[in-house]
């Protein structure tokens, strides 16, 4: 299967959406592979100080299919901000689909043809869902630049799919569905009053599926953990069981537990699942199965920025908004 389509340049407009925050090692590498596919992203920079925000204007100077905004709000509102971006997509980009992305996810498809032949086969009224597979990167050294061998190697076996870890495919039905909404971490659609989420078509992994790259290093870890938890905090209600992994981490290293790379690869091979499911390294298979990145990147991050300094100036945002 073939990592990356040419240009697009099928019928079917297809876009993609990302909320991102403080992703400067990976966000040219975002942009640029998965532009590839799409016919275009909107991102909205979560009030980003490491760099990206700078590395997303450069991106935009060169002409690339980007919308770009800003929220200044530091509460964590995932939710509420991909709907209305994907909302937006839907009516003045006229797309057909809109795939929900985070940063560290690359699509995967066996050609834009195939995948756009696939997403005419969602039944009408429906939207859809791909594969998540987790990578695991050959090494979690810090300020290492982004590149093959952070999505070289996978879990063999996924364990979110219990959980229905899937990355949602939004349809143009949610533009009738004033209701519905993107759900926290991107996986499905639905609306507040449902008991249970509404059917999504799966559409098979061999077609498109997304790869994965949360852990890349002990800084980039503790950073998205502590800062990632916080402003989860800071929204006006929080449910328990929204970001409950930053939660758990956050509170290792509150206790005084360090990142060691054992403990980046134990965090990397069971992330986003509940503690009392992980399974010991030693248990989990790791596959090949790389995902080649063709794409050129030209904008390393502009500032080094220790764990440290990035709470610094996320606990400066919190007093300026009155949050603390």
């Amino acid at each position: 299967m073939n990592a990356r389509a040419q240009r697009p340049t099928g019928t079917m407009r297809l876009w993609g959406v990302a909320m991102v925050r403080n992703e400067s090692d990976v966000i040219e590498a975002f942009v640029r592979h998965n532009l590839g596919i799409l016919d275009g992203l909107a991102i909205v920079d979560h009030g980003s100080f490491d760099g990206t925000a700078e590395i997303l204007a450069e991106l935009a100077r060169e002409g690339l299919p980007l919308r770009i905004s800003r929220d200044a709000e530091p509460a964590f509102q995932q939710s509420l901000r991909i709907t209305q971006v994907v909302r937006q997509m839907l009516t003045e980009e006229g797309a057909d689909f809109v795939f929900a992305l985070d940063a560290d996810e690359f699509l995967r498809v066996a050609s834009r043809e195939q995948l756009e032949r696939a997403l005419r086969d969602v039944p009408a009224g429906m939207h859809a869902v791909a594969h998540w597979l987790t990578y695991v990167p050959d090494s979690f050294e810090d300020g290492l630049p982004f590149g093959p061998g952070h999505l070289r190697r996978r879990l063999q076996v996924e364990r979110h799919t219990a959980q229905g870890y899937h990355k949602v495919i939004v349809g143009r039905a949610l533009l009738g569905r004033p209701d519905e909404r993107i759900g926290e971490g991107n996986h499905l659609v639905g609306a507040p009053s449902d008991v249970a989420a509404p059917p999504h078509a799966r559409l098979r992994q061999d077609i498109v599926c997304v790869a994965h790259c949360p852990v890349r290093s002990r800084s980039q870890l503790e950073s998205k953990v502590i800062i990632g938890y916080l402003a989860y905090a800071a929204r006006p209600a929080l449910e328990t069981s929204v970001g409950f992994h930053w939660r758990d981490l956050y509170e290792d290293l509150r206790a005084g537990e360090s990142f060691t790379r054992e403990r980046l690869l134990e965090i990397a091979c069971n992330y986003g699942l509940p503690r009392s499911e992980w399974t010991p390294v030693s248990a989990i298979e790791l596959t090949e199965d790389p995902v080649p990145l063709e794409c050129e990147q030209r904008y390393p991050p502009p500032v080094a920025m220790d764990t440290v300094r990035r709470l610094m100036f996320f606990a400066e945002t919190l007093v300026a908004r009155g949050k603390c």
